[in-house]
């Protein structure tokens, strides 16, 4: 009975975990790894080339934490924290700083972001969010409907002092009928921080329990 439970919770954890695909470009690598980043998450459609005032003023202001999204961006967010977030970043959710649905102009968002010292701003964009659906009969002739969610991402790394891209990426990822939208931002969230890291933008955690006292 005890194999029995241990397999069937092995299965479980297969079939909902979510997987994720990561296509990117490096445009300017930086100097030095980014320290403190701020985490943007945008639900309408953006090309973003330049995070000046006016792309800021047409696609942004309006978007960060809009009160349509007041549980998503939350959401997105906080997964991109908990991943990414180690003792050589730190990670910034924009919701933290800004309250919803409030006018912020394009200077008060950079004081804003400037007073907790942020180097880089990491643009989260959800292109699509959709659900494949599938049927099959079961022995007793009943239809049984699974839904599986899939999301499209693209993504952005601004640097604060130039406030332009230095990488961009785009981001598949695809769920099972056990995933939400929680296990389908941490797919998207893992796939990105060990991308960010290979590329050198930011660092790998420092192993603290090796270190001898």
């Amino acid at each position: 009975m005890k194999n029995l439970s241990i397999l069937f919770i092995l299965a479980f954890l297969a079939s909902s975990c979510a997987s994720s695909y990561l296509t990117d470009q490096n445009i300017t690598q930086p100097e030095k790894a980014y320290h403190h980043i701020l985490v943007v998450s945008l639900f309408n459609d953006i090309n973003l080339k330049k995070f000046d005032e006016e792309t800021y003023c047409t696609f942004i202001k309006d978007h960060f934490y809009n009160l349509n999204r007041i549980d998503n961006h939350p959401l997105i967010q906080k997964s991109i924290k908990d991943v990414m977030s180690s003792n050589r970043t730190k990670v910034i959710p924009s919701y933290k700083l800004f309250k919803v649905n409030q006018e912020v102009s394009y200077d008060e968002f950079l004081e804003t972001i400037d007073k907790k010292n942020i180097d880089a701003i990491l643009v989260i964009n959800q292109q699509n969010y959709f659900y494949d659906k599938s049927e099959r009969v079961l022995k007793d002739g009943e239809i049984r409907v699974t839904e599986s969610p899939n999301a499209v991402f693209n993504t952005y790394l601004v640097d604060r002092k130039d406030l332009e891209p230095v990488w961009v990426s785009r981001i598949y990822s695809n769920g099972t009928s056990w995933d939400t939208h929680s296990s389908l931002y941490n797919s998207m969230g893992r796939k990105l921080n060990k991308k960010l890291i290979k590329s050198g933008y930011i660092r790998r955690p420092l192993n603290t329990h090796s270190v001898r006292r």
